[in-house]
Order: structure tokens, then C-alpha cells, then sequence
């Protein structure tokens, strides 16, 4: 490997992790957002019952808690190049691809739609941009190997 594919190996390595990094953080503050505009969907997911009369019951807040560690985790995980967390990432945002279908059926009254219009669209664009972001992993891995750290050598047989 030249000096210079060494050079673009960093770049593109840098690139997916700003990338991923970048999109984390706009789902942490989107469920943030979702949180404290309408709460009612946590407590919809959650089967909560309607009677609550806190707009921001404890189950809710917990969850919410819980997705931000979680994103935290995901982000630190980044960082540290898990070799298991890309192929997890690459897996959950392939899969993806079945949300917009899903959405749509949703959207056309096939099945059964429990959340605002809005909710249902934003999360198909989510989904949109995962499957953007596992084509460029793929592509990724068959040029660079995962995290773009370099394809492990093979020993002469």
C-alpha cells in the first residue's frame, strides 16, 4: 500500500465515523425533540395507560434515559472501531430498507398506523438514510475492510 492509498484509507475512514457520529447525534435529538413535543407517542409505545395524568410519566423519561446511553454507547463504539458494531450497524441499517414499505402500507391504511402522520414519515426518511449509510459501509468494507482500517492479510498456503 502506497503512502498516498495509506492517506485515503484515513480519510474515508474518518469520513464514516464523522458520518456516523453525525447521524447518531441527530437521532439523540430527535428523540429528544420527540420527547418533549409529543410525549404521548413513548407512552403509546410503552403501553402505558391513557389515564396518566403526567405529560412526562417516569416509564417515559426512563426510556428516554435508556436511548440516550444506548446512542452514547453507539457513538463511543464509533470511536473505538468495534469490529461488531459495524457489522451490527450494517445489519440494522440494511435491514432499514423494510420500513419504507411498512410506512407506506401504514400510510394507506393496510395496516394499522397508531402514530401521527409526521412520526411515520420522519421515520421512513431515518430509514432512508440508514440504507444510504450501509451501501457506502458495504462499499466501504469491500475496499478498506470494516471501519476502513485496512483487510486483514492472508497467509500464503
Amino acid at each position: 500500500m502506497t503512502m498516498s492509498d495509506h492517506h485515503h484509507q484515513i480519510i474515508v475512514q474518518r469520513r464514516l465515523e464523522r458520518m456516523l457520529i453525525a447521524f447518531f447525534v441527530v437521532c439523540a435529538l430527535f428523540v429528544v425533540g420527540v420527547y418533549i413535543t409529543a410525549p404521548s407517542i413513548y407512552t403509546q409505545g410503552l403501553m402505558l395507560s391513557s389515564g396518566q395524568t403526567d405529560r412526562y410519566p417516569f416509564p417515559a423519561t426512563l426510556l428516554l434515559v435508556g436511548l440516550l446511553v444506548f446512542i452514547a454507547l453507539i457513538i463511543v463504539g464509533v470511536l473505538r472501531h468495534w469490529r461488531w458494531l459495524f457489522w451490527l450497524l450494517l445489519v440494522a441499517f440494511g435491514f432499514s430498507i423494510l420500513q419504507i414499505p411498512a410506512t407506506i402500507l401504514q400510510l394507506v391504511g393496510v395496516f394499522p398506523d397508531s402514530f401521527p402522520v409526521w412520526y411515520s414519515l420522519s421515520r421512513m426518511g431515518v430509514a432512508l438514510v440508514e440504507v444510504g449509510l450501509a451501501v457506502w459501509m458495504i462499499q466501504i468494507y469491500r475496499s478498506y475492510g470494516v471501519w476502513a482500517i485496512g483487510k486483514k492479510k492472508t497467509r500464503p498456503a
